[in-house]
């Protein structure tokens, strides 16, 4: 615990609280300034390490480190290497930006910005002038406004930071630059101290579990003029998410992804959420995007411009190969693709039991490419382990409920697991197997069952949706897959080379267990033939021997 950390607690157990305490520290901060504070500082020996202009350096890192429930409020400082980074894109030189932070926190975005313009040759006080800032941490409003202070000690008048929502109203809009890192909450979580104003004020038409982050986003389009920038912070889940699609389209309507960071690698002290920060020029055209990724911000070249999902921008922070295939149409041409929920989960959990008796369940962990592991792996269902878990059809039937259900999946079909390393699929010829939550299964009308399994085995369409949904999965290389995406993935244009790749499929998902790899290969080459992209088959063939 630095000296710093332990003069805050020392002196709220002196003050009796944590207020008072960052109220008296902030005094004598700014005592030590020559800056006239708003209350005087108490003579407290606790506040030692206050009373020297230095200490204005460690403010905003202490306060991070005593920041009571920083999980639930979402609360993390971004490095300064970020903030560099996200102000290298939004700000010009010579251009005199107005900047808003809706979420300053301690100020490291405005404080840098206000140095920035200082840095070119305008005045402190006309610098300080151009920044603003919000936040419903009273404490970050009160060291925010120090350090502006700091920076232009004749600046007469307050620095423009309000303690507020920063989805609330902004009497200063527009803006020209919206920067910062908002809190990561799920919207089914309260925000402390969120107002009726500032409820009334969030943009509607977003998903019940799309992030704090990207409702900040989306708010935060409207709050620059044309021609402005927006670069907020974002968690990596953003690029794919279903409940974050309004908001990409949003972005799409309004404007453009003009530049764009990502990492695999978590950057933030405290948390292992990986992030990004698409930069968007409101009214600009789509084009091209400049990529940068990692903790080290290394280029990785200008890529599309992003159309739904943006998890392309981030693929070579992935290492997940370009892939462009030839296509045509995609699989919900050639059936439909289903998902149970927790109805059906725990509605079997009464008629699971042990085998070899009665129907297999098949979890997620029992399918692999081409291969089901059932009775040769053991399997978790309803926080039991199984060696070969069944349902007891009669008894299911007898009870009713299910019956449907169990009847119509109890047809020929391919189960595809939904997270994993490359697309996991493997057929039911038979149709004698369950599917366990959250196992997908994909009805063909037309009976190709092998030619379907070819399609989630083609190295360019695993790539194509490891890309397309980056950032979704648990982990930060798996991909997840829901029925709909999974129904939307392309179908090959060479018909032939695909009916080949069928015949393969059902030569390795019959293969032994010593052959299968080959088969698996033999499979690959030939999709990517069908699909005439081959960029994807040794990184596809990398992941399967990985996964």
């Amino acid at each position: 615990m630095s000296a710093f950390t332990e003069s805050v607690l020392s002196t709220q157990r002196q003050l009796g609280s944590r207020a008072e305490a960052w109220e008296a520290v902030i005094a004598t901060v700014a005592e030590a300034l020559g800056l006239a504070p708003a209350r005087r500082a108490p003579h407290l020996p606790e506040l030692e390490p206050w009373r020297d202009a230095a200490s204005l350096e460690h403010l905003a890192d202490t306060h991070e480190a005593l920041v009571e429930g920083r999980q639930e409020s979402g609360t993390f400082y971004t490095p300064p290497s970020l903030v560099d980074w996200v102000l290298d894109r939004v700000l010009v030189a010579g251009e005199q930006a107005s900047v808003l932070d809706p979420a300053c926190g301690a100020g490291h975005f405005l404080v840098a910005a206000a140095r920035r313009s200082i840095a070119q040759g305008l005045a402190p006080a006309g610098a300080v002038g151009l920044v603003h800032g919000v936040d419903l941490d009273p404490v970050a409003v009160q060291i925010t406004r120090l350090r502006l202070r700091a920076l232009a000690p004749d600046i007469g008048t307050e620095p423009d930071v309000r303690l507020a929502d920063g989805l609330g109203e902004h009497p200063g809009a527009p803006y020209d630059v919206v920067v910062g890192n908002p809190p990561f909450l799920g919207q089914l979580r309260s925000r402390t101290a969120a107002s009726t104003t500032a409820r009334a004020a969030r943009p509607s038409g977003l998903g019940p579990y799309a992030d704090t982050s990207a409702v900040f986003l989306r708010r935060c389009l409207d709050l620059v003029r044309p021609g402005g920038r927006v670069a907020l912070v974002q968690p990596l889940s953003l690029l794919g998410a279903r409940d974050g699609a309004a908001v990409r389209q949003s972005v799409e309507e309004i404007g453009a992804v003009t530049a764009f960071w990502a990492s695999l690698r978590p950057v933030f002290s405290g948390t292992s959420v990986l992030t990004c920060v698409p930069v968007v020029t409101v009214g600009a055209a789509a084009g091209p995007v400049a990529t940068w990724h990692g903790p080290t911000f290394v280029p990785a070249g200008r890529h599309a411009a992003p159309e739904g999902e943006w998890g392309p921008l981030a693929a070579a922070a992935a290492g997940i190969p370009a892939v462009v295939p030839r296509a045509s149409g995609t699989l919900a041409d050639l059936g439909t693709c289903t998902a149970d929920f927790r109805d059906q989960y725990y509605g079997l959990i009464p008629f699971v039991g042990e085998g070899p008796e009665g129907t297999p369940l098949i979890t997620s962990g029992l399918v692999d490419p081409a291969e089901s592991r059932w009775g040769s792996a053991s399997a978790r269902f309803a926080k039991a382990t199984y060696q070969a878990p069944t349902v007891d059809l009669e008894a299911l039937h007898a009870e009713g409920s299910l019956s449907a259900w169990a009847d119509a999946r109890l047809v020929p079909k391919v189960l595809v697991a939904t997270q994993g390393r490359v697309i996991e699929a493997v057929v039911d010829e038979a149709g004698e197997w369950l599917p366990s939550v959250p196992v997908l299964s994909f009805v063909p009308q037309s009976g190709r069952l092998w030619h379907v399994l070819a399609v989630l085995l083609a190295p360019p369409v695993v790539a194509l949706a490891a890309a397309r949904y980056l950032g979704t999965a648990l982990a930060p290389q798996a991909i997840k897959l829901s029925a709909r995406q999974v129904a939307a993935l392309p179908l090959p244009a060479d018909t032939a080379a695909w009916d080949r790749g069928a015949v393969l499929a059902r030569a390795a998902q019959h293969a032994a267990a010593a052959e299968r790899p080959a088969a698996l290969r033999a499979v690959a080459e030939e999709m990517c033939v069908a699909y005439d992209d081959a960029a994807a088959l040794e990184w596809w063939t990398g992941r399967l021997r990985t996964r």
